[in-house]
């Protein structure tokens, strides 16, 4: 999968997906990687993350799900500490977050594959 990174004219709201079971998401993972490499979706961040305390742990992707570590790559870097645990201190205990910026039109079909998996999938300003 090819990522390109590149500044960012206006600020992507950060788009976090909640689950469980990162089976039942797969689907809109598997829909994002291929949105990258069309050309039709940049993703700039993508971090997985766990909740202890209310406090952000990253997990490396494939450690979420063997097929996710096609995302393990490098990345613009722009969520900060800051926005992840914010993100991790609503997360529920043993839910796994995707807290991920992206630019494109074609993300309203990743996310409703990952609401059909059972997803809670929200919106988030991003101060990147």
């Amino acid at each position: 999968m090819r990522v390109r990174t590149a500044s960012v004219a206006t600020t992507p709201d950060i788009v976090v997906v909640e689950f469980i079971d990162p089976t039942a998401v797969r689907p809109g993972f598997d829909e994002l990687g291929q949105l990258v490499d069309n050309g039709e979706l940049r993703l700039l961040d993508l971090e997985f993350i766990h909740s202890i305390d209310g406090v952000a742990s990253t997990v490396p992707a494939g450690r979420v799900d063997k097929d996710f570590d096609r995302f393990e790559h490098d990345l613009a870097g722009l969520l900060d500490r800051l926005e992840l645990d914010a993100v991790a201190a609503d997360l529920p205990h043993r839910t796994t977050a995707a807290a991920l910026l992206a630019e494109g039109d074609s993300l309203d079909q990743v996310i409703a594959a990952w609401e059909s998996g059972g997803a809670r999938v929200s919106r988030r300003s991003s101060a990147a």
